[in-house]
């Protein structure tokens, strides 16, 4: 089931119909720019979001806090009400306490993104750029190309492989099949 894309949007209402942690299903007018991207999230974010364009994160109910690479401080709490400016190329990561909903203002036509994933070490065990298309439908391929080597799991500087990403809160593929339709 799709969102409707309109001009106004009760977040609170519409967030419970998501499917799962970090859909950053687009809400606005087709058109839009920046566009809102509605997430309901409970669990981490399997990876950090790198995108070659701004983002403004807006937390709009639950705590949680924001990491970040490449730049100090590197975590950020978050509260409702909460707005965060990502500069373009800044590596981020979600880690909710309990359920939240945010709000993902995100350049429109969609920047380039790539994924990347962190060792304890600090290295980068794994990046990707994601092809053009759908998001969701890229995020769900970057993961289960690492999910599926252990090669891409392992950590060049320090050795340490790291466990598989588990998606079970996650509905990538349904949320592409969504906008897929949308676009039809």
């Amino acid at each position: 089931m799709a969102l409707e894309r309109k001009k106004t949007l009760n977040v609170f209402k519409e967030a419970p119909r998501a499917w799962g942690s970090y859909d950053d299903y687009p809400v606005g007018p087709a058109g839009t720019d920046p566009m809102p991207h509605l997430s309901r999230n409970r669990v981490a974010q399997p990876f950090f979001l790198v995108s070659e364009e701004d983002q403004v994160l807006i937390q709009m109910s639950g705590e949680g806090e924001i990491e970040f690479r490449e730049v100090e401080p590197s975590r950020m709490p978050l509260e409702p009400g909460d707005t965060v400016y990502v500069p373009a190329g800044v590596p981020t990561r979600l880690v909710p306490r309990g359920e939240s909903v945010q709000i993902r203002l995100k350049a429109e036509p969609p920047a380039r993104e790539a994924v990347a994933w962190y060792c304890a070490c600090g290295s980068v065990v794994h990046s990707v750029e994601l092809a053009p298309g759908i998001a969701q439908a890229e995020y769900h391929r970057a993961v289960t190309a690492f999910n599926a080597d252990a090669a891409l799991r392992r950590c060049a500087a320090c050795g340490a492989e790291h466990p598989p990403v588990d998606l079970g809160d996650i509905a990538w593929l349904e949320v592409a099949g969504a906008l897929r339709e949308e676009d039809a």
